[in-house]
């Protein structure tokens, strides 16, 4: 009875784990789906952006949504290191100790292979990522505005 009960131990473990890693993504994947260099994203530009990067399409059709951070690869990294510790639902993030200008690149349209987005206007907002063992972003969880 034991054996069993650590076995069942063993396997919440790992569920558990591979549920974390398939949320984790590598820091150049981050890079490649947050980070623009842009002044300004417009309705073009987030289609543009969503097919050159290959962010549109998933395993489950058109991604809903993304944001891109107007920001260098440096300035958000610090967030994993001086950014405070913001928890959503038990899991601990760092949420950036300045605003930066985001833009959100939200579906407007899925056809047969064609993912169609329209940009929202661009704010200041905090942003809330997750960061590897590095300090390098590689999830981004959301913004805030306070």
């Amino acid at each position: 009875m034991a054996l069993k009960g650590m076995s069942l131990i063993c396997l919440l473990f790992i569920a558990t784990s591979v549920f974390s890693i398939s949320r984790a993504q590598n820091p150049m994947a981050f890079r490649r789906k947050h980070l623009t260099l842009l002044d300004t994203i417009d309705h073009n530009t987030c289609n543009s952006e969503m097919r050159n990067k290959r962010i549109a399409m998933t395993r489950d059709g058109c991604k809903k949504l993304n944001t891109f951070i107007h920001a260098r690869e440096e300035v958000i990294d610090a967030t994993c290191t001086v950014g405070k510790v913001h928890v959503i639902k038990g899991q601990k993030y760092k949420k950036s100790i300045s605003k930066f200008r985001v833009t959100n690149c939200r579906l407007s349209g899925e056809y047969p292979n064609d993912c169609e987005y329209m940009a929202e206007k661009s704010a200041w907002k905090y942003i809330v990522i997750s960061c590897d063992q590095n300090d390098r972003p590689v999830h981004f969880a959301g913004t805030l505005n306070w």
